[in-house]
């Protein structure tokens, strides 16, 4: 008879058992772990963006509508403030013109002294003046280098005669001296032109007389738009005559003029000069955010202020007082024109069509790949003015700033999940080493080898644990070995011993049997019936006996040969063992 233990566990089939991909623990954990945080810190990153850049998109229309609208407050008030001194002009010479020697004198004085105050507060004015309905003009001009000068032209007669005689010695060639002696000769009983200087008291002395100017304000496009309407009026863009120094220039610009009345009579019109260049420079100087820029056009989309001056007039005739100015379309700077194509684009005006703007338009545009808010305003209506006030302001003046934090975040998060990569791979090898050690473990003691292995090294409790655990559980296999071993000689000892027993009772058997068999014989040859009956029951009662012996000695031995094989595997296993 012979024993087996078999096993209850079901029967594995490892190729069965093996999933169609594998991956090391070790490079699978800091990967999944660097990806998760990855998406979870791109994902954050996508959402602050979008969320940052909507935000600050509404933010930057609003900033944007309300510095357009402070440039244009202050371009308003820029020209406004030339329109209400014209109006206190208006106001305070009422009661110039001819009159007494001294009471010209008066007004001279009483005139330099407004207009003065006037150039001096406000910087951008070029030229305050006023002209009566006899022809004479009072000027306060601002140098180039910032001194004030005042001039009178004085119209001695008034006749036809005389506006005759002027307009004929205007025609007068000017090249030779002689030509401008004969000129001021001409002049000089109808006109006398002279330049003041203020002296250190505040008294105005006579510096310079000009014999050959002829110049009749009445004339004018800012004297008779003022008369005619009789209010605040703003001219075209025209060109006047610029002396400085001996050198004669012309200078582009506006007038705004206003008629002066006296007790409900006309006696003249007073104007302020505002140079183009004036009103570049104020729009050149003007702080829009960073890169904005702002410009002012006419109902025909001509320049009427850049910051560069140099493109506001396309040509100047030197001839007369006209000048063209240059087109929206026209300038280099391609975000201004762009801004003007999109801005028609959205009133539906068409090129050839006048630019009329009913209200303020924000807009958005993109020049040269790059994208832009745009602000467009018309002047306020009290100034008469069909002029318009653009601001164009990159977006990047908006979320430059925001675009480059969002690109010092994002390198962040790429340098954050470098180093998360790093310390994953630090973690995973800091759980993946014990593991693969503690695997190793069960391999070895799966091969029945028990001998001592260096001691887990690991920061980890619980793998600290497991180790010991395991070193333990070797160590107790090898006290059972040592057991087994111990046991399987005394097994060995008793197999032989019972081996031996069994075969002397075999052998005493079968002689006993041999010598049954022979007092069997002689039992035979007695002569008494009775005895050898009695004999013959008792030996063949003995001769059970023995058969019983040699029933019970046949599995003693097959005991014994199945006792010597299990030895023998257990030596073989035992020999397998290494401890």
């Amino acid at each position: 008879m012979s024993y087996a233990v078999e096993s209850t566990a079901p029967l594995v089939n490892p190729s069965a058992a093996a999933t169609r991909y594998r991956v090391r623990l070790r490079n699978f954990l800091p990967v999944i772990f660097c990806l998760l945080i990855a998406m979870v810190s791109f994902l954050i990153i996508f959402i602050t963006q979008r969320s940052a850049t909507s935000s600050i998109e509404v933010l930057a229309g609003e900033v944007m509508t309300r510095v357009s609208q402070r440039v244009v407050e202050r371009t308003n008030a820029y020209l406004d403030s030339a329109a209400q001194a014209v109006r206190m002009n208006a106001a305070a010479w009422q009661r110039a013109g001819k009159g007494a020697e001294q009471e010209e004198q008066q007004f001279l004085t009483f005139f330099n002294r407004t207009s003065r105050e006037q150039l001096q507060m406000f910087p951008y004015f070029g030229l305050v003046y006023y002209g009566d309905q006899q022809g004479n003009h009072w000027l306060n001009k601002r140098e180039q280098d910032g001194t004030i000068h005042v001039r009178l032209i004085n119209r001695k007669e008034d006749s036809p005669a005389s506006r005759q005689a002027l307009e004929q010695w205007g025609r007068h060639g000017k090249a030779t001296e002689a030509d401008r002696q004969a000129i001021a000769a001409g002049l000089a009983p109808y006109l006398e032109t002279w330049w003041y200087e203020q002296d250190k008291q505040g008294e105005l002395q006579r510096s310079e007389q000009d014999p050959i100017k002829i110049y009749d304000p009445r004339s004018r496009p800012w004297y008779i738009g003022a008369k005619t309407q009789q209010k605040l009026f703003w001219t075209d863009v025209y060109a006047w005559e610029e002396k400085y120094q001996g050198v004669v220039s012309r200078q582009a610009g506006i007038t705004v003029s206003a008629p002066v009345q006296h007790n409900g009579q006309l006696v003249g019109v007073c104007g302020i000069d505002i140079s183009l260049q004036a009103v570049s420079h104020f729009l050149r100087d003007l702080e829009i955010m960073k890169n904005g820029r702002a410009f002012i056009l006419n109902g025909k989309g001509e320049t009427v202020g850049l910051p560069n001056y140099g493109e506001v007039l396309s040509k100047s005739s030197t001839a007369d007082d006209a000048v063209a100015l240059n087109h929206m379309q026209k300038i280099s700077d391609a975000a201004m024109v762009a801004s003007f194509a999109a801005v028609r684009k959205v009133l539906g005006v068409a090129d050839q069509q006048p630019f009329v703007l009913p209200k303020e338009q924000l807009i958005t545009f993109t020049a040269d790949g790059k994208p832009y808010y745009g602000f467009y305003k018309p002047f306020a209506a009290e100034l008469g003015l069909n002029w318009t006030v653009g601001v164009i302001i990159p977006e990047d003046d908006f979320l430059g700033t925001i675009k480059q934090e969002m690109q010092r975040s994002l390198a962040i998060a790429l340098a954050s999940i470098a180093l998360m990569i790093g310390a994953g791979v630090l973690i995973a090898r800091l759980i993946t080493n014990p593991l693969t050690h503690l695997g190793k473990e069960v391999e070895r003691i799966m091969q029945l080898d028990l001998a001592p292995t260096p001691s887990l090294v690991t920061h980890f409790v619980e793998f600290s644990m497991i180790s010991r655990a395991f070193t333990r559980m070797k160590l107790a296999l090898a006290d059972v070995v040592n057991t087994i071993s111990v046991h399987t000689k005394t097994l060995d000892w008793s197999a032989e011993e019972f081996g031996n027993a069994a075969m002397t009772l075999e052998d005493a058997a079968q002689t006993m049997q041999g010598d049954l068999q022979v007092i069997q014989q002689r039992v035979q040859q007695m002569s008494d019936q009775a005895e050898r009956e009695t004999l013959l029951q008792a030996l063949q009662q003995v001769e059970m006996a023995l058969q019983e012996m040699q029933n019970l000695s046949h599995p003693m031995i097959a005991r014994v040969e199945e006792m010597n094989q299990i030895v023998h595997a257990l030596r073989q296993t035992l020999q397998m063992v290494r401890i």
